[in-house]
């Protein structure tokens, strides 16, 4: 059983769609925040849900702005992106560097994924 608020690695980002991270906590909460607003603003802007597809690569775009210019600290985490949308259940994950992919099964642990 777990305490209501004690999960720090899974978020729900909006209704059809949620995110696991992997790595340093507060990257991921500053990722998720990030995932957030995008859905809520391309909700209100086409009123309809986000998605997946189009979550995963507008957060893969902004964690891979964070490697483009050395003023800026990359993310220190890699999260997992699922969703289910009019295409039907997806699973995405976003690695630090910025690139995402789409998977049917995967598992993150530290910085190596492995196609299961």
């Amino acid at each position: 059983m777990m305490l209501p608020g004690s999960n720090r690695r899974i978020h729900s980002v909006h209704r059809h769609s949620g995110m696991a991270v992997a790595g340093l906590a507060a990257d991921g909460r500053q990722i998720v925040a990030r995932a957030k607003s995008e859905a809520t603003s391309y909700q209100s802007v086409y009123g309809e849900p986000i998605p997946v597809k189009e979550l995963a690569e507008r957060v893969a775009s902004n964690v891979h702005l964070c490697t483009l210019y050395w003023w800026l600290r990359p993310f220190g985490c890699g999260v997992i992106l699922g969703g289910y949308d009019r295409d039907g259940p997806q699973l995405y994950m976003v690695e630090p560097s910025g690139i995402s992919y789409a998977w049917r099964d995967l598992c993150s642990w530290r910085w190596w994924t492995w196609n299961l």
